[in-house]
């Protein structure tokens, strides 16, 4: 991938959404990460900074200090105006409510109640400004579905969801993302201590190459194993490919009728290996 050619034709892209939908604005959430803080590089750059949002919205107790200094030196670095509001008293409500009913195994449920509150948030910024919400998600992401539903996959605009993890990284050392960003271990934050690679049992340079030879090339699972890969995880990636499809997905209409709604259905940009 010709990164210089990359950045350029998402910062296109990016300007012509917003001018063809009538947008001149952008809410983003920043995390301090790798994704986010790409993101929000691509569209000051496509829209100039002053009509770009950023918030802040971290978990007291779980979002790491350092997250939210970096996230703080790349808006002063990128001269983006931002909110910072925490989530935490959202969560407490769910959790009480959680308790009160008697679910004992919740931290799954209040993790991805976390990811909807940030996006509820975003939506409240973004009809307040009249704006679009750019997502973060990655294609890698998007492909494995490490993800949360009408959380962080709810967006307006995904303007890095066809690049890979490894090619977010180019781009930001391209773009100038401070090392400090760049060599952070990605994770949602969510649960503390978890990393997306501990989750997901690899380096996102080996999912990457695995997923590429799956997606891109149309390769067996059989066939990457025969390259080297390890089968366990070759098998398990690819499971979570399948078994993710529905995050890909608008809601599914149950139809009734013969009436077709082709062109209609709105999917994440992957492959047409997902077409199926």
């Amino acid at each position: 991938m010709n990164i210089r050619e990359a950045c350029d034709a998402l910062v296109l892209g990016a300007r012509d959404y917003f001018r063809k939908n009538n947008f001149s604005k952008a809410i983003v959430g920043l995390s301090g990460g790798l994704d986010s803080s790409v993101a929000i590089s691509i569209v000051a750059k496509a829209l100039g900074k002053g009509n770009v949002t950023a918030i802040l919205m971290p978990d007291i107790g779980t979002t790491s200090p350092n997250s939210m200094r970096l996230a703080k030196e790349l808006l002063k670095k990128l001269q983006v105006r931002h909110f910072e509001i925490p989530i935490n008293d959202f969560v407490r409500f769910f959790k009480g409510l959680s308790k009160k009913m008697n679910y004992k195994d919740e931290i799954y449920a209040i993790s991805n109640v976390k990811a909807r509150t940030r996006m509820m948030m975003l939506y409240f910024f973004a009809n307040l400004e009249n704006a679009l919400v750019v997502g973060t998600s990655d294609k890698s992401e998007i492909a494995l579905g490490y993800t949360t539903k009408y959380g962080d996959n709810a967006a307006d605009i995904l303007v890095i969801g066809d690049l890979w993890k490894t090619e977010v990284i180019e781009l930001g050392r391209f773009l100038g993302i401070s090392e400090s960003i760049l060599k952070k271990k990605p994770s949602a934050e969510l649960v503390k201590g978890i990393t997306a690679e501990k989750e997901l049992g690899a380096p996102y340079n080996i999912l990457d190459r695995i997923l590429r030879k799956y997606i891109e090339e149309g390769l067996s699972p059989q066939q990457i194993i025969a390259d080297g890969f390890d089968r366990k995880l070759v098998n398990d990636i690819i499971e979570r490919v399948r078994i993710n499809e529905h995050k890909r997905r608008t809601a599914m209409i149950l139809r009734v009728s013969g009436r077709s709604f082709h062109g209609m259905e709105w999917r994440m940009p992957i492959t047409n290996r997902f077409n199926g």
